[in-house]
């Protein structure tokens, strides 16, 4: 484990923390990379269900809704997606969260612990378009600034997205690992949700994900679900649950972990420049993708 800095196209520079030839953000040092070190052999129960995402792809909404489709109720979980996130707790942490576990990461398939493999667990598998979560990993980045300690403008962070300097590397390395794990485990239960189409729908969305789940809900649940949900009252349900030691981390102490949660916001941060160098590197990194991303709705 060591700590890193990668500077950005004006110099101000991200602090990121490497393990393994992985980056990640440094929440918790030498104990962190112990416990990411520890993980292929976490134990993992058969109705575990584990979310998955690039950063800043809608794992917080995502989560919330597993969560209110397994418990057969629009109610608001009072916890935090993070306090279920495979990187950030130790094993024991791990093993003492109740069934049906509903965990969360940010890795690749081949990072999962063993046994969430062998075991089947259902996989949920969100993608969004990267230049929204450009957009957003640079506010998340810029606001928690006690962690990252990056101070930079936004005319010079994308420099650090497209070429991967940001926790968890390469946008483009990450969805080409998942897709070619749906390819190469076509038994594996895994059931891909856009955020852009969660966005223009979100009730069909849910009723897709519960479904997969096998869980049965009436037409009215899943709608208040799907509005239980919304950007809105998530930001207003979620407010205040923060503990002191995470509202530390942030930008004068102030939490901004639910933004905006728009599709196509990239249109009032990228110049034109940058939106053809994006779209060229885009181009030349998803040339042999299936993947479809919308980047309006």
């Amino acid at each position: 484990m060591s700590v890193v800095t990668f500077p950005d196209a004006g110099g101000d520079h991200i602090k990121l923390m490497e393990v393994d030839g992985e980056l990640y953000p440094n929440v918790g040092g030498e104990e962190q990379a112990k416990g990411i070190r520890a993980l292929a052999e976490a134990k993992a129960r058969p109705d575990d269900i584990v979310l998955c995402n690039y950063p800043k792809s809608g794992c917080h909404w995502m989560w919330e809704v597993i969560n209110m489709i397994l418990q057969g109720s629009a109610t608001t979980i009072p916890d935090f997606k993070e306090n279920h996130m495979i990187e950030f707790i130790p094993p024991n942490h791990m093993e003492a969260i109740p069934s049906p576990r509903v965990l969360n990461t940010h890795m690749k398939f081949s990072q999962l612990p063993r046994e969430t493999i062998e075991k089947r667990c259902k996989i949920v598998l969100i993608l969004r378009n990267p230049k929204d979560v450009a957009v957003s990993f640079y506010h998340h980045h810029f606001g928690i600034a006690k962690l990252y300690q990056y101070e930079g403008k936004w005319e010079n962070y994308l420099s650090l997205f497209n070429n991967g300097k940001v926790d968890w590397g390469s946008f483009y390395n990450y969805v080409h690992s998942w897709e070619k794990t749906i390819h190469d485990n076509p038994t594996h239960p895994i059931h891909v949700l856009y955020y852009e189409d969660m966005k223009a729908d979100s009730a069909a969305e849910v009723r897709r994900l519960a479904n997969f789940m096998g869980v049965s809900l009436s037409d009215d649940l899943i709608e208040a679900i799907a509005e239980k949900c919304s950007f809105h009252n998530m930001v207003n349900d979620k407010m205040g649950l923060e503990d002191e030691k995470w509202r530390k981390v942030w930008r004068d102490e102030k939490p901004r972990m639910y933004r905006k949660g728009e599709v196509g916001d990239w249109k009032n941060w990228f110049t034109v420049a940058q939106n053809e160098e994006f779209d060229r590197i885009y181009a030349e990194r998803m040339a042999n993708s299936k993947l479809k991303f919308r980047f309006t709705l």
